[in-house]
């Protein structure tokens, strides 16, 4: 046991003072906490630096999401403009301001990116010194940002419901001192909400644009097919207010012609009556003639004129005698010489020809007309024309031709709906106000009819589509309507139409009466995916679902009239959505009910309604069914320029689409 005591002793001052401090767990604290300073100053000095970075970062990432965002809403085209850059760089610089958290100064880099224009990307990149890490020779952390911005719209289908009556050649206030026409402005208008809701894809969203101007008709004809319409079944006819020749009296005369010998003989003879004694009787005749029946024909030209031609034939049998020269001989022994025909079933005809030439007139009445090549679109001969008297009572020349110019009357109608008949459903027998229902081939008062203004005249003979009424939008025919397409660009012709997107609304005229029910319908029945044309409207070609929204535009109230001749054909004659003695504003107040009753409808289909109206401040806003028309109070607003209402459009083309960071 001593031994190995002795032997410990030994080994501990082998190990020397080094060895047992060493090993000594008493004292060394303070070196273990000296050799641990340096690495601990890097880990708090790299957490706060690295903290501070990280705060940087996420300022500098909401300014580049807050530039991008507006950015995107700036813009007006399908690229960035210098001024959308500059609104960008406002936002970025609001956010982050130079030298925020010490950074170096920078440039954001704002632009369209490339490719795909119309998204909005921005970079940012900088750096901002170190603090504790500088001892460690690391004296900047490097911040950098991008982000983009792009409208995301799914499926939109927007039916543009524009007012282009007479009015809307008015002036008006350009919005920067000066003045232009107000169809002018909604043309641009047109233009800049396109630019603003872009042309989309089939991928990543549809976007389509249908127009539908309209004045007292619409223009829609040739987007029907010929089953919805009065004239698709060969022979078919509509009644119009109208005229048609009729034969008054007739002038006659006769021309009769020489006998002719057909059959039989004759033979002459002469002799002496006497002697007496006063002047003798020659023989008394003894010739009969027989006449048939006769027998006529009758054919009748080109201009009415009735010919007829008649034969007769006659028989004679027997002796004619006449006196040959003077009584002869003297008292008590005079004669007379004579001489003799004697007939031996002797045949003649006579042939008479009599002609009736008409006096014509005008019959002015509800008559019907054929229908089937006009509405072909080719050009027909006018019923109401004549040669002879090729003017109304007037003196206004009417055309000997038409073509179908594509607008419609409308189907059978209620004239039972008032000024204050409820508006929360349509009436059943109401078949114009029906926006899906699919028309019946064999049933007129579902079918769409032509409007035929060259044969149109009032009782007295006055010719409905007169210069004078022409000029004045009395029986006014808009442009043509066009259904929903995708524009790839507003310069770009679709596959299926005639023309671009400017060209069409370039194109655009002002003519006409304001009667918003029939724009708001038929924009309604565009747009539709469960009516005439679900086919096309109801589903999209991702599979995702379609937002649909009518924008309404006009610059003035209803204004219906008696006198016009439009969808309901002429309302003094026809009467066919009131009594023909309806006054004009009682007329306009049914409309206006009407339209409150389509709205309704419309709005119940799941359909956004956005109404602008557009005229100068003085004249006050809208009538209050064209505003209760719209889907909520923040649907509906005004414009007193042209610049205003390009501004009102966008900002509806934004709310369509969805600003939103793709990255």
């Amino acid at each position: 046991m001593g031994d190995c005591g002795h032997m410990g002793k030994s080994k501990d001052r082998q190990l020397g003072f080094l060895g047992r401090l060493a090993k000594n767990q008493a004292g060394n604290t303070m070196a273990i906490v000296a050799a641990a300073i340096i690495p601990l100053a890097a880990l708090i000095g790299g957490g706060l630096d690295m903290g501070r970075a990280y705060m940087a970062r996420a300022r500098l990432q909401q300014a580049c999401d807050a530039a991008a965002l507006a950015g995107r809403r700036a813009m007006t085209g399908s690229t960035m403009s210098s001024s959308d850059i500059t609104e960008a760089t406002k936002f970025f610089n609001f956010n982050f301001p130079q030298e925020t958290f010490q950074s170096e100064r920078f440039t954001p880099v704002i632009r369209s990116k490339p490719g795909e224009t119309t998204t909005v990307q921005v970079t940012a990149s900088t750096t901002m010194p170190t603090t504790v890490m500088k001892i460690f020779r690391y004296e900047t952390l490097p911040l950098e940002v991008t982000c983009e911005s792009r409208f995301d719209i799914g499926n939109t289908d927007v039916m543009l419901v524009l007012d282009t009556t007479g009015s809307m050649t008015s002036a008006i206030s350009d919005g920067n001192g000066g003045t232009t026409t107000r169809m002018a402005a909604l043309k641009q208008a047109v233009k800049d909400f396109y630019d603003t809701l872009g042309a989309g894809s089939d991928t990543t969203g549809r976007i389509r644009y249908g127009f539908m101007p309209y004045s007292s008709t619409v223009n829609v004809g040739y987007q029907l097919p010929t089953t919805a319409l009065v004239g698709g079944i060969s022979g078919e006819t509509w009644d119009y207010q109208t005229r048609r020749r009729y034969i008054s009296s007739y002038n006659s005369s006769t021309s009769n012609g020489s006998w002719n010998y057909t059959s039989g003989s004759t033979s002459n003879g002469s002799g002496t009556a006497g002697p007496s004694n006063s002047c003798p009787s020659v023989p008394s005749d003894t010739k009969t003639v027989t006449t048939n029946n006769p027998t006529s024909t009758s054919s009748t030209d080109s201009n009415g004129v009735i010919t007829t031609t008649t034969t007769t034939t006659r028989t004679s049998t027997g002796t004619d005698y006449s006196s040959s020269g003077s009584c002869g001989g003297s008292r008590g022994s005079r004669t007379q010489a004579y001489t003799s025909v004697t007939y031996n079933n002797y045949v003649e005809t006579q042939t008479s020809t009599t002609t009736q030439t008409p006096q014509y007139s005008w019959q002015y009445g509800q008559y019907k007309w054929p229908v089937s090549d006009f509405i072909t679109g080719n050009a027909v001969a006018n019923p109401t024309y004549h040669s002879s008297s090729p003017n109304d009572t007037s003196g206004n020349p009417v055309p000997s031709t038409a073509s179908w110019s594509g607008c419609i009357e409308e189907r059978k109608t209620d004239k039972t709906i008032t000024a204050t008949s409820s508006t929360a459903t349509v009436p059943d027998d109401a078949h114009d106000l029906n926006i899906d229902e699919i028309p019946d081939p064999d049933d007129q008062d579902t079918k769409w009819r032509p409007h035929w203004p060259e044969v149109e005249f009032t009782r007295a003979g006055a010719y409905l589509n007169s210069a004078t009424r022409i000029s004045g939008g009395w029986n006014a025919c808009p442009s043509q309507a066009r259904r929903l397409t995708s524009y790839a660009s507003r310069t770009a012709t679709p596959t299926g139409q005639s023309s671009s997107f400017n060209s069409y609304v370039d194109g655009l005229v002002a003519v006409g009466g304001t009667y918003h029910d029939i724009g708001m319908l038929w924009g309604a029945r565009f747009l539709s995916p469960t009516g005439l044309f679900a086919t096309d409207n109801a589903s999209a070609p991702n599979g995702f679902n379609i937002s649909r929204h009518i924008v309404f535009m006009t610059d003035g109230d209803m204004s219906a009239y008696q006198a016009v001749y439009g969808a309901y054909g002429y309302q003094l004659l026809d009467g066919r959505v009131a009594a023909t003695s309806t006054s004009d504003a009682n007329l306009t107040s049914i409309h206006n009910n009407r339209l409150t009753m389509l709205c309704n409808a419309i709005k119940g289909k799941g359909i956004t309604v956005w109404v602008i109206g557009f005229r100068n401040q003085s004249e006050g806003d809208i009538q209050t069914p064209l505003q209760g028309c719209a889907s909520s109070s923040n649907h509906w607003t005004m414009a007193y320029t042209a610049s205003a209402l390009s501004q009102k459009f966008k900002d509806i083309a934004k709310n369509i689409g969805g600003l939103r960071l793709s990255q």
